[in-house]
């Protein structure tokens, strides 16, 4: 059975793993499942329709499947909020349900939401995400796997963010931010290659080479975006990561940012 403080409520008809745990003066709604492993330190709300998968973590003051932040929401449409495994929830931590009949806000695995973080309703988050104090996401936008958004950063609602790209802290965006790429500023644009990313996960040389070779086509050369693609695409192996930077850019509704110029201009690459 699981393992509930006495100052705790637990709605009837909320499911709990045995190994669940739920600190003092936390509330969960009847509509939740919690995993196996799942740990609610004290005064977490978990509400709404929200499956929680295994071992997640939730600290003090963090709050899951809450309606979201639209004056269409409204608490008795029957809507989700889905979070994988593995995943920290950290103090004042926000994650909103669909505001639409049967839509869903997504969380994958082995991500970290820190303090203040907020990923809004219908928003997809995938695995090994960082959201750094106060990052936000706003409404229906979507971040791709191992990105990080730096403190007090902003993605605009239905923006994107590709795979291991990476926002400088206090930026805020209303365009897509390819992957593996860095942007930093307010729209100011992508700085540079995530080089550092890159090579702690993995990424071979020749993957490096040819997403600095998508930066200097991309960034540098001074092409229209659909020449820059079509160029990145006839001049360079198509590995893996080409073929998702040209997937991601030719996909993109609210467009990619541009280059942000600098006095650094010369060691970008």
């Amino acid at each position: 059975m699981a393992k509930i403080h006495a100052t705790a409520v637990v709605a009837d008809g909320a499911q709990l793993d045995d190994s669940v745990e739920v600190g003092p003066l936390c509330v969960i709604g009847p509509n939740v499942k919690i995993g196996a492993g799942t740990k609610l330190i004290a005064q977490c709300h978990i509400g709404g329709h929200t499956t929680i998968g295994e071992n997640n973590t939730f600290y003090p003051f963090s709050a899951v499947g809450m309606e979201g932040q639209d004056f269409h929401a409204d608490e008795k449409l029957v809507s989700f909020v889905r979070i994988g495994n593995n995943n920290i929830f950290r103090e004042g931590s926000t994650v909103h349900r669909g505001t639409a009949e049967n839509t869903e806000t997504v969380i994958g695995n082995g991500c970290m939401l820190m303090s203040g973080a907020h990923a809004a309703h219908n928003v997809r988050i995938g695995n090994n995400v960082v959201m750094v104090n106060n990052a936000v996401v706003g409404g229906y936008g979507e971040i791709d796997d191992n990105v990080i958004l730096s403190g007090n950063t902003a993605v605009h609602q239905f923006c994107r963010m590709g795979k291991f790209s990476m926002m400088s802290g206090g930026s805020a965006y209303s365009k897509d931010i390819p992957p593996y790429m860095i942007a930093a500023g307010r729209n100011s644009g992508v700085e540079m290659v995530n080089l550092v990313g890159l090579k702690r996960n993995g990424f071979s040389k020749e993957a490096i080479q040819a997403i600095r070779d998508i930066f200097r086509i991309f960034y540098c050369s001074e092409l229209s975006l659909s020449n820059a693609l079509e160029k990145i695409k006839s001049e360079l192996p198509p590995l893996p990561e080409v073929m998702e930077f040209v997937r991601f850019c030719e996909s993109s509704k609210r467009g990619v940012v541009s280059r942000r110029y600098s006095n650094k201009d010369n060691h970008q690459f």
